[in-house]
């Protein structure tokens, strides 16, 4: 029970860093948001994990997992589905996206041995439907009429399989060497090198690096605080869990900005269906 506490609650908080991101976003760009909230992240994950962690016995293999699980997710999912919101626009995009809890347990009881109860399964499906009815209603069709192009779906199912396979590597990492502070903090590390090294001729800031600092800290600590929690629910829980329950992200990302953001939120019946789905799909994982 402890680690579905954990894994709701790194939902929420994720889901705050995205709504902080999103009232920003208009004064920034999102490659600068990504980048700050990632050097947030390293500014306040490494003194915590070299306070806390035990660096006594230090495993090699498991931070071998941890810097592969990192380069992973958020690393190259971030990067594919940046170009598949492009290439399909966000609504279609981010539906399919939210499939990646099902390749998540598939893989876990595949590679993992966990088993999985009926009743967990449907719960997958249930939070799975509900996120892609909440996503759909966050779309905006008059924008996304154009022909969408079949290559173009290749990046987001992509995007499922790097996350999904992160989320196994992560909990391979935590089994080996169960030191979660140390594994965030890493996994952002890595993330950030990969950035670098892909982005380098990109990473051109519209404003002062202070001024983004300014804008984005507050999503960066919360976003950092979601990892760490996430890492935490890992080492509690079996990934074919846990990895549902964070999906649940969306749902607190529209409830919070339709507190936060007014005027651009609405509740519709696909809200509410999105929501009833989810709640169903939660009952069923932890009972």
């Amino acid at each position: 029970m402890i680690g579905v506490v954990l894994a709701l609650l790194a939902a929420f908080v994720n889901s705050l860093s995205v709504v902080l991101v999103r009232r920003k976003l208009d004064e920034s760009n999102y490659f600068s948001a990504t980048m700050m909230v990632t050097v947030i992240g390293n500014i306040i994950l490494w003194p915590l994990a070299l306070l806390f962690a035990n660096l006594k016995t230090v495993n090699l293999r498991g931070i071998l997992f941890f810097i592969i699980a990192g380069m992973l997710a958020p690393g190259i999912t971030r990067l594919l589905y940046n170009k598949g919101m492009d290439a399909l626009g966000v609504s279609i995009n981010a539906s399919i996206f939210a499939t990646y809890p099902v390749y998540s347990s598939v893989l876990a009881v595949l590679l993992l041995g966990e088993i999985i109860a009926p009743e967990n399964w449907i719960g997958v499906i249930c939070i799975v439907a509900g996120v892609m009815f909440i996503e759909r209603s966050l779309g905006k069709p008059k924008t996304e009429m154009k022909k969408i192009s079949k290559k173009g779906l290749i990046f987001p199912l992509l995007a499922t399989l790097t996350i999904a396979s992160s989320q196994l590597v992560r909990k391979y990492g935590l089994n080996i060497y169960n030191e979660p502070l140390l594994g965030v903090a890493i996994g952002y590390s890595s993330s950030f090198l990969l950035y670098l090294l892909l982005l380098t001729s990109k990473m051109q800031y519209s404003m002062p690096l202070w001024k983004d600092l300014r804008l984005f800290w507050k999503p960066g600590v919360f976003l950092s605080l979601g990892w760490i929690l996430s890492f935490y629910a890992l080492s509690y829980e079996r990934v074919s869990i846990v990895t549902p329950l964070l999906q649940t992200e969306p749902l607190f990302v529209l409830l919070l900005a339709y507190l936060h953001l007014k005027g651009l939120e609405h509740i519709s019946l696909k809200v509410v269906t999105g929501t009833i789905l989810i709640v169903i799909g939660i009952y069923l994982l932890v009972t």
